[in-house]
Formats: structure tokens, C-alpha cells, sequence
């Protein structure tokens, strides 16, 4: 036991679980998790790996983990398998740990975590011992229709590209991921035309509501959309009990152009008369005919009807000090 390792784990993990969705990010993830069992296990941590190649083998997994009272689940996962895990996990003692292994890892970022580059073979190596040398932050969860997410859930347009994504998910995986899905979503926005929609949040301050014909609308636990791309607003927390519904008003290609150029530059912060932000607890999307909506970029059937609730510090997640200094109201609060 190296217990040089172990004296500089401030956040005591008796064990260790790291779930592994096989089917998210590159083949040679594999290994490369097979290998931080082992460096975890030698760090003097009870490891076991369990691998599923389906979100419902991974939910299982989870909760038979937090039954079983096991101190850390680290998700070698996309954000879609990382919200799908923490409904899981919510409201218990175990806490989450994000190991990123799917394209675009917006939460990975969000949080400073190391991701995956060119360069960097042990980026998960890196990860877990970052995260169990930091301290569980009690965060907010969302639910979107009764599935639970840590990022974003919405309609339009990145309904759409998601479900784009889920069928060329072999092939994303083959030639680069990241830089592969920015050149689908822009290819996939040209016979887009948006949809009618009523937008409705509610929250301490009270209700607000927008209505007309939006590109597309999202609700956000972070600032950051399009796989990171775009950085809506860097004003937001993640235990404050409330998200942000961004809303975008447009019809053809050339207003998606439009809008994606002043949130890359930027200037919709000062502004925008199509550009709409309703902060909230609660949110409601009425359609006028059944839409694709996605939750943690995860596409879901088809509805008029979209409820998001904020379920505020349920969910023990584990965050470098760094970021939960910058993300939390109350950073280092008894989680």
C-alpha cells in the first residue's frame, strides 16, 4: 500500500466503483479504464469495474452501489450516461465522480476536470485522483419529464442533431468525435425551421413567459452549449436551486447563422431582442404538435408536452476545489 498516495486523499473513499458505458467515446477507452483500476488499487483504494453497454445495466449498477453503501461511483461516461447515473444516485451518501469518456464532456469542462486529448493516455488516471482528492459538493439535479440531467434539456435544434448523433453513433466514434458532430449539427441546422412554442418559468422571483417561433430552447444547469462550443453566460450556480431556460427565435438557416455568431462572439450577453433567458426552478415547453426533446444530449420520444423541475442540493458530487470555489454558493458545505 503506497501510503504516500493515500495521506493526500482529504475525502476518505473506502471504495470504489467505476461504471464504464462501453459504448460511449473511442474503442481504446477500454484499456485505458482497465488501467485506473489498477492504479486506484494500488493507490490503496477497494476498486471493482463494471462495464454496460446500456444505460439501464449502468442505472442498476448505480443503485446497487449506493444500496450497498459504496463511498464514490466514478462514471467513465458522456454527459448523457453522467445524468442518467446521478438520478440514481441522488438524495444517498454515495457520491459521483465524472470520469470523461464521451465527445464533447461539457460537465467535465464545466468542472476543470482533465479530458480526454491528444497527448494525455491517462487523462483517467488524472481524473480520479483529482476527484477523490476533493471534497463531495452538494449539487442541484434536474428532471425533464421524469429523466434526471446534470447539463442541459430542451427542444429544437439540439433535439434534432442528438437524434442525428444517436444513429451515427459508430461512426462519430471512428473519425474524431468532437469536430465530426460540430460539422453534423451545422449540416443538420440547414433544414431546420424551428417550432411554435410557449415557454413558461417560474422561480422566487416569480413566473415569466414567451411564446413565438424558436430555433430552439434549452434549459441549462451550465453556461456552456453545443458540446462547449458556445458559452451562453458564465453567471449561473450549481447549488443556487435554480437553471436558465435560453430561448432562440428564428426560422431559416441563415437566423441560426446569425444567433450562433453573436452567443460565439459573445455580444448576446448585452442583449438581443430574439434571444430570451428565463430563470427559474421550474420550466414548461407546450408545443402545438409532438416534438423531439433530449436530456444530457440523450434524444427521447417525441412529446407536446415537456415539464423540468430543479431538485436543489440533492446529489453529492465530487469537484475540485478550484471549481466549486468558482460554481457554488456554498463550496465546502457539509455534503
Amino acid at each position: 500500500m503506497r501510503k504516500d498516495v493515500l495521506s493526500l486523499y482529504n475525502f476518505p473513499m473506502s471504495s470504489v466503483i467505476i461504471l464504464h458505458n462501453s459504448r460511449a467515446g473511442r474503442a481504446t477507452y477500454a484499456a485505458q479504464v482497465e488501467q485506473l483500476a489498477d492504479d486506484l488499487t494500488h493507490d490503496g483504494h477497494s476498486v471493482r469495474l463494471e462495464r454496460r453497454e446500456n444505460i439501464a445495466g449502468l442505472r442498476t449498477a448505480a443503485r446497487q452501489a449506493a444500496a450497498a453503501g459504496t463511498s464514490a461511483v466514478l462514471v467513465a461516461g458522456g454527459d448523457g450516461t453522467v445524468g442518467a447515473i446521478a438520478g440514481e444516485l441522488a438524495g444517498t451518501a454515495t457520491a459521483l465522480g465524472i470520469l470523461p469518456a464521451g465527445t464533447a464532456n461539457v460537465l467535465a469542462k464545466t468542472l476543470h476536470i482533465p479530458r480526454p486529448g491528444f497527448g494525455r493516455p491517462s487523462h483517467f488516471t488524472q481524473a480520479a485522483r483529482l476527484l477523490l482528492d476533493s471534497p463531495a459538493q452538494l449539487t442541484d439535479l434536474g428532471c425533464a419529464n421524469g429523466e434526471h440531467f446534470l447539463v442541459w434539456a430542451g427542444m429544437g435544434l439540439d433535439a434534432l442533431v442528438t437524434q442525428v448523433f444517436e444513429r451515427q453513433r459508430e461512426v462519430s466514434r471512428r473519425v474524431g468525435g468532437f469536430a465530426y458532430n460540430v460539422a453534423v449539427t451545422f449540416i443538420s441546422a440547414r433544414d431546420w425551421h424551428g417550432l411554435n412554442l410557449t415557454l413558461r418559468a417560474s422561480g422566487p422571483k416569480g413566473a415569466s413567459q414567451v411564446s413565438g417561433h424558436f430555433l430552439m430552447a434549452t434549459v441549462c444547469h451550465t453556461g456552456w452549449h453545443g458540446g462547449g462550443l458556445f458559452s451562453f453566460t458564465d453567471d449561473f450556480h450549481l447549488d443556487d436551486g435554480l437553471m436558465d431556460l435560453w430561448a432562440f427565435e428564428g426560422r431559416t438557416y441563415a437566423d441560426g447563422l446569425a444567433m450562433a455568431a453573436q452567443v460565439f462572439t459573445g455580444r448576446h450577453r448585452h442583449g438581443h431582442p430574439k434571444i430570451h433567458r428565463l430563470t427559474g426552478s421550474s420550466f414548461e415547453f407546450e408545443a402545438m404538435e409532438p416534438q423531439m426533446y433530449q436530456v444530457d444530449a440523450e434524444p427521447q420520444p417525441a412529446t407536446r408536452k415537456l415539464s423540468v423541475s430543479v431538485t436543489p442540493r440533492s446529489l453529492r458530487l465530487l469537484v475540485p476545489p478550484a471549481a466549486a470555489a468558482q460554481l457554488y454558493l456554498n463550496p465546502g458545505s457539509n455534503a
